[in-house]
């Protein structure tokens, strides 16, 4: 019988894990209805080192994407089973748009903006003492180099404001009135946008990706909704009213 192993950072801030691509992940397995074990372990031994990762049998897998294409094939389990190509497609550009654009400006506000880079300092580096800090401004600096050769940086706060608007929106208008963004069920794309959009809404991350997403009922509901689905298990720290 197939084993699987998560290897994350862990329940912070009353979610699984405060990684997008590691809540897409495990999304993914519950989803799948696949058995998993979740581990927090030490991202430098991690594949590709990052996480999430996987042990699936005897085998090491890093990346999201590649882990669930393992996942599927191991299990037999096609979240996308009917999808036209066109429908696929879709997904795939807003998979993209959301990894490559709007995990960025999560990055910048978590990091960068000083109350939320404090939280984040006291969260996974306090209990490391003065290496923590040391370690926590390493990490920052590395922040500040992807940032600025991705481009966020190069933006002031007025177009970064504009960015995070238009995001919301795209993210919102693409749900529309389905219950999730695979349309009557959740698809496989339905684990990359409850990644992404569980992580917006944390009460503890201040900043206006925090308030525009809040401010929006599709968003919210859908939050929700994804919850009691795959995570029931942190609804009463999940679930959440909106502002």
């Amino acid at each position: 019988m197939s084993k699987v192993t998560l290897y994350k950072f862990g329940n912070a801030y009353g979610i699984p894990d405060p990684s997008s691509f590691v809540l897409k992940l495990e999304t993914f397995l519950r989803l799948a209805k696949i058995d998993y074990e979740a581990v927090a372990g030490d991202v430098r031994k991690s594949p590709k080192a990052k996480f999430p990762s996987i042990k699936l049998n005897d085998q090491f897998i890093g990346d999201s994407e590649i882990c669930i294409a393992a996942l599927g094939k191991e299990f037999g389990v096609n979240l996308n089973e009917g999808l036209s190509a066109k429908t696929l497609a879709d997904h795939r550009a807003l998979r993209l748009a959301l990894e490559n654009h709007t995990y960025f400006l999560m990055i910048y506000y978590r990091w960068l903006t000083p109350n939320n880079a404090a939280l984040m300092r006291e969260t996974f580096f306090s209990s490391l003492g003065v290496m923590g800090r040391v370690i926590f401004a390493m990490v920052q600096k590395g922040y500040k180099r992807t940032l600025y050769g991705q481009g966020i940086l190069r933006y002031t706060e007025a177009e970064k404001e504009e960015l995070i608007a238009g995001d919301v929106k795209m993210l919102s208008d693409s749900l529309g009135d389905a219950p999730f963004f695979g349309g009557e069920s959740p698809r496989e794309i339905d684990c990359t946008t409850f990644g992404i959009i569980a992580n917006l809404l944390l009460p503890e991350m201040e900043g206006q990706l925090a308030r525009y997403a809040s401010a929006d009922e599709r968003l919210v509901a859908y939050n929700n909704r994804m919850t009691e689905l795959t995570f029931p298990d942190y609804k009463d720290t999940m679930i959440r009213n909106g502002s």
